[in-house]
């Protein structure tokens, strides 16, 4: 009978380190959503005004090539289905500037969208960023300012599903010349 008060001071001590271990441990945050870089629009040539379309009429030659990015979740206020992923992304280029770019800088323009918002105007947002040329150099890498999105999730949604894309804005005829590249 001297071991009867001893059962349940035991069952506490096993169970003990199991309960610490749950109720100290901060959660873990949901994953960012899954950023790609579309290959169609990874590219851009621009040409000087007029019909020319050769090496001479190049104005630049630019291509993202990476980017870094984060993002935090954050409570929609009011509102307990559902969190505002901030994703903070920033674009890295490599730009090559042509025979037709006198100024040394050159003006473009990319995209950050999530298609699961499609047709919505907020499914994309554009931005603009100049790329200057310094004297005697006629390739640069260059890193663009940070850019932040906002999307809506559902709480019980899968984050996978809202893809972000990143590109240049292109026109059509430049989307095409990309294609055909690619052939």
């Amino acid at each position: 009978m001297p071991f009867r008060p001893l059962l349940p001071l035991a069952a506490l001590l096993l169970v003990a380190p199991t309960l610490t271990s749950c109720i100290g441990k901060p959660k873990e945050p949901p994953p960012c959503p899954p950023v790609f870089i579309l290959s169609d629009t990874s590219h851009i040539t621009k040409f000087k005004s007029g019909p020319g379309r050769d090496l001479t009429d190049v104005e630049v030659e630019a291509e993202i090539v990476g980017y870094t990015g984060n993002c935090s979740y954050k409570a929609i206020k009011g509102r307990t289905d559902a969190w505002d992923v901030e994703v903070e992304l920033q674009i890295s280029l490599e730009a090559k500037r042509g025979p037709a770019n006198a100024a040394r800088e050159s003006n473009l323009s990319y995209f950050v969208a999530v298609p699961v918002f499609y047709p919505k105007p907020d499914a994309k947002a554009d931005f603009d960023l100049t790329v200057p040329f310094p004297a005697g150099t006629d390739v640069v890498r260059h890193t663009d300012d940070p850019v932040t999105i906002n999307i809506p999730v559902p709480a019980d949604d899968i984050i996978d599903k809202y893809e972000v894309y990143i590109g240049f804005q292109t026109t059509v005829e430049q989307l095409e010349r990309n294609r055909k590249a690619k052939r």
